[in-house]
């Protein structure tokens, strides 16, 4: 197998100084080793030991494990250093176009890990909503986070994230654990508010903010939330929700003889898709404000509506399901650090040291949108994959000229191939 990295990436070096990490320097280089390697490689199972044999002259995996596992540092802070950084590029970006409209995406994800898998305590089986159809219900071994993202124009940046455990799997845990070390049970709801309550902090005043999820997040505390800070929220809901004491689905049936609108919206391959849609407002059950209520189907005979709401309630029905949309780049992110940086793939065991891994692995993803934002070539860096595979050829070119010069050097191949080949385990 050939060696990848010779030397870091000087882009991400100065990067990551930017964060102004609060880590020691074996610390700092342990995070650098592992983000670049985990950009770079393109292996199906990026563990410690995989990734460390893939960088020229790196110390023992051994390290690497324990920099995760025993290593005094923070995931907690190191996520606090990259929401301040990305909280710094929203303001610097919109002094620069006068753009104030921030878009805050919500979601969740679920990363599978093997069914066999059962020692690790960020692991476990959770309910599997892409899966599970009708009433058959699947569940699927692995780890549940929340994700938060800020979207200001074409500049876009994950801003939180949070891993997810059941109440029933944080009792178990709880039992072997010391007072201090104990783990707090918070819904997904609840961390999510966390989430916004962190970005209140950091957010200064001037920005027209839309909070943007799906019907698992439009809970009325979530709702409440965010108008009193002067937010919006645009999110599905269910058909059971009261909507002027009348649930949304009999609103369904008692605006059937209402001529329907229709609402064309362009989805994620540039195709436009066409929308049957009636509007409701009201409040709902237990808020103190408007609401604005969609009712879409796909065409007249769709006998399974989609509902949305918006508590800004001046906008159009198109302009409403045209700023829901701003939802999927959050799949988008979830895609790319799942399946091509390995954030399923950690083999350590405790809770923390499994934060601290994902801590990295939003570092180096956070690295690669820093740089496709501020492409000089936007021909070329159209993606997150395009900033990677320039990654990548960075790191071949310098390790062809590497060899090159070494070779030269020493007037013979055979010490450089022995060098840069990693004897196989």
């Amino acid at each position: 197998m050939l060696k990848l990295i010779v030397q870091h990436s000087p882009a991400l070096i100065s990067f990551l100084l930017s964060l102004k990490l609060n880590l020691s320097k074996p610390q700092f280089e342990h995070v650098l080793r592992l983000s670049d390697a985990l950009i770079t490689t393109d292996i199906r199972h990026k563990t410690v030991a995989s990734l460390y044999q893939t960088i020229v002259d790196a110390p023992d995996p051994s390290n690497g494990c324990d920099h995760l596992r025993i290593s005094p540092w923070s995931a907690a802070e190191t996520r606090a250093s990259t929401k301040q950084f990305v909280i710094d590029e929203i303001v610097r970006e919109a002094a620069r176009t006068g753009e104030r409209m921030l878009y805050v995406p919500i979601d969740d994800s679920l990363g599978e890990k093997d069914k066999e898998t059962r020692h690790m305590e960020a692991v476990e089986f959770h309910h599997d909503h892409t899966k599970s159809q009708g009433k058959k219900q699947v569940y699927t071994n692995g780890t549940v986070h929340i994700e938060s993202r800020l979207q200001l124009g074409k500049m876009e940046y994950v801003f939180d994230w949070r891993l997810y455990l059941r109440e029933k799997t944080v009792r178990k845990l709880n039992r072997g654990r010391v007072k201090e070390k104990r783990i707090r049970f918070r819904k997904k709801t609840s961390l999510a508010l966390e989430m916004l309550q962190e970005l209140e902090t950091l957010l200064p005043e001037g920005f027209q903010v839309y909070i943007l999820f799906d019907s698992w997040y439009a809970s009325n505390q979530l709702l409440k939330f965010c108008r009193r800070r002067g937010w919006h929220v645009i999110c599905a809901v269910k058909s059971n929700r009261l909507l002027n004491e009348m649930k949304l689905s009999q609103w369904n049936q008692e605006l059937k003889h209402q001529r329907y609108e229709h609402v064309s919206v362009t989805a994620t391959d540039q195709r436009q898709k066409s929308y049957l849609v009636r509007v409701k407002q009201g409040r709902f059950k237990k808020l103190p404000f408007d609401v604005c209520v969609i009712i879409s189907k796909r065409h007249h005979r769709d006998k399974h509506p989609k509902y949305f709401l918006s508590t800004d309630t001046s906008l159009a029905p198109q302009k409403i399901l045209q700023i829901y949309q701003k939802r999927w780049p959050i799949e988008v992110d979830n895609f790319f650090v799942k399946q091509h940086l390995g954030l399923t793939d950690f083999r350590v065991r405790s809770f923390e040291a499994t934060e601290k891994w994902f801590s990295i692995v939003f570092l180096a993803y956070i690295f690669l949108q820093h740089r496709l934002n501020h492409s000089e070539s936007k021909n070329q860096l159209r993606s997150i994959a395009d900033v990677i595979r320039l990654h990548r050829q960075e790191h071949a070119r310098t390790l062809l000229e590497t060899a090159c010069q070494e070779a030269v050097r020493l007037t013979d191949y055979l010490p450089v191939i022995r060098r840069l080949i990693c004897s196989p385990a």
